[in-house]
C-alpha cells in the first residue's frame, strides 16, 4: 500500500512538473511569435540588462507589454490643418494646442506672412509646421496660365525663408484640388516638388457656429481611423477648438503634423479616407 501511494504521488509530481513546463513553453513561445525573442538572444537580453535575470522576470515583463494592448503606431491619427494664417488669432490658436499637447499644420498666404511676421515665426518655433496657401486665394488668378500657380508658390517660399531662414514643399490650393485645378498646373506643381495636401473633414467653419463646428467634427470623424480636418483662422474657430480637440483625444486619436516626406493625400491621388 504504501509503495503504490509513492508511486501514486511520483506520477502527480510528474504530471504537474510536467504541466508547468509546457505552460513556461506556451507562454515563451507566445513571446517569441510577437515579440521576436529566442534562447540566444535571452541570453544578449540578460547581458545587456542584468546578470541576474530570471526567464520568470522577463515573461513578467512582456506578459505586462501584452496587457497594455496596442503601441502608438496603431493609434488612430488625426492632422488638424489652419488655412488663410497667420493672422490676429494665430497665437491663440497655438496656445490653445499647447493646452491639448497638440501640434498642427498651417498653410499661410503670402499677404498675411509679410503682415505678421512674428507669428509666423511663432508657429515655427512652438514645433508646429508651415506651408503655403497662396498669394491670390483667387483661382482666376491662380489658374490664368500653367505657370501662374507655381510662381504664387515661389512667391510664398521667398517670403517665407526671409522671414524664418526656412523652406517648405507644402502646400494646399484654394478651394481643394478639385475640382478648380487644370491638369496641367497639378502636373506642373508635382513636378516641381510640392506636396499637395487636401482634407477629409471640411469643418465648414467659415460659415457655422461653434456648435455646429463641434459636431460636424463628431460625425465626420466616426469609423474614421487616419482624419485630416481643416479649419479657418476665425474667431468662432478659436472658442470651439479646445472642445474639438478634447473630443479627438477621448476617441483616441493622435495629432500629428504633416512632413514634407509623406506621401500626400489629395482629391487627385484618391487616397484620401472616406
Amino acid at each position: 500500500m504504501g509503495k503504490k501511494f509513492k508511486l501514486c504521488s511520483k506520477r502527480k509530481v510528474i504530471l504537474i512538473v510536467g504541466s508547468i513546463i509546457v505552460s513556461i513553453s506556451a507562454v515563451i513561445s507566445t513571446i517569441n511569435i510577437r515579440y521576436g525573442y529566442s534562447l540566444n538572444n535571452y541570453e544578449n537580453y540578460r547581458e545587456r540588462n542584468s546578470s541576474n535575470i530570471t526567464i520568470t522576470e522577463m515573461m513578467n515583463k512582456n506578459l505586462a507589454k501584452i496587457e497594455k494592448g496596442p503601441s502608438s503606431i496603431d493609434n488612430k491619427i488625426v492632422y488638424i490643418t489652419v488655412d488663410d494664417g497667420p493672422s490676429r488669432y494665430t497665437d491663440e490658436i497655438i496656445d490653445i494646442l499647447e493646452k491639448y499637447n497638440a501640434k498642427a499644420t498651417f498653410f499661410l498666404l503670402e499677404n498675411n506672412m509679410k503682415r505678421y511676421p512674428d507669428k509666423v515665426n511663432n508657429i515655427i518655433n512652438n514645433g508646429n509646421k508651415a506651408g503655403f496657401h497662396g498669394v491670390s486665394h483667387d483661382i482666376h488668378e491662380l489658374y490664368k496660365n500653367g505657370a501662374s500657380a507655381r510662381k504664387e508658390f515661389e512667391v510664398n517660399q521667398d517670403t517665407f525663408f526671409n522671414i524664418t531662414g526656412e523652406t517648405s514643399k507644402l502646400i494646399r490650393l484654394p478651394y481643394g484640388s478639385k475640382p478648380y485645378t487644370p491638369c496641367e498646373v497639378y502636373n506642373d506643381l508635382i513636378n516641381c516638388g510640392y506636396r499637395i495636401w487636401d482634407w477629409n473633414i471640411d469643418t465648414q467653419d467659415w460659415k457655422l457656429n461653434p456648435n455646429q463646428i463641434i459636431e460636424n467634427v463628431k460625425i465626420n470623424s466616426e469609423n474614421k481611423d487616419e482624419i485630416i480636418v481643416l479649419i479657418h483662422e476665425k474667431q468662432q474657430t478659436v472658442e470651439c477648438l479646445g472642445e474639438i480637440l478634447d473630443y479627438l483625444s477621448n476617441q483616441g486619436y493622435e495629432f500629428k503634423t504633416i512632413d514634407q516626406n509623406q506621401i500626400p493625400q489629395n482629391f487627385w491621388s484618391n487616397n484620401l479616407y472616406k
